[in-house]
């Protein structure tokens, strides 16, 4: 009876523990982007941009300073991570580089991912804010 008595207590603070700690913040977490209209969404695009324009910028600089850009986002002194979006230089080439910024706006299962190369025009390659 002593161990009935101690697995029902060891379930009663398993399921606490879960339902405080682990469910709840989850919840929230749904409950706020969920509640998020498309103006909130786009106004958290806005950080991908200023990251890509601040990367552009570096990669220029760069690239009159040593003829060539960099493939390395350490090199060019650029943050790599935003709240939301995470920088990528996916090619560094001869006259050529793209940038990507890159990140889950909203907690679903798609990617909001912005595009910057050399022409210095940032675009929306796949637009997470439409997904929905």
């Amino acid at each position: 009876m002593k161990k009935v008595i101690l697995i029902v207590i060891i379930l009663i603070v398993v399921y606490f523990i879960y339902d405080h700690y682990i469910a709840e913040p989850r919840r929230i977490l749904e409950e706020e982007t969920s509640n998020l209209s498309v103006a909130g969404l786009r106004a958290r695009q806005t950080e991908a941009r200023q990251l890509l324009r601040m990367a552009y910028q570096k990669e220029e600089s760069y690239f009159a300073l040593h003829g060539k850009y960099s493939k390395s986002l350490d090199e060019l002194q650029v943050q790599s991570r935003g709240t939301y979006y995470d920088l990528v230089i996916k090619t560094a080439k001869g006259q050529d580089f793209e940038i990507r910024a890159e990140g889950n706006i909203d907690n679903d299962g798609y990617k909001d991912v912005w595009v910057i190369d050399e022409t210095g025009q940032a675009y929306n390659l796949i637009d997470d804010v439409t997904k929905n």
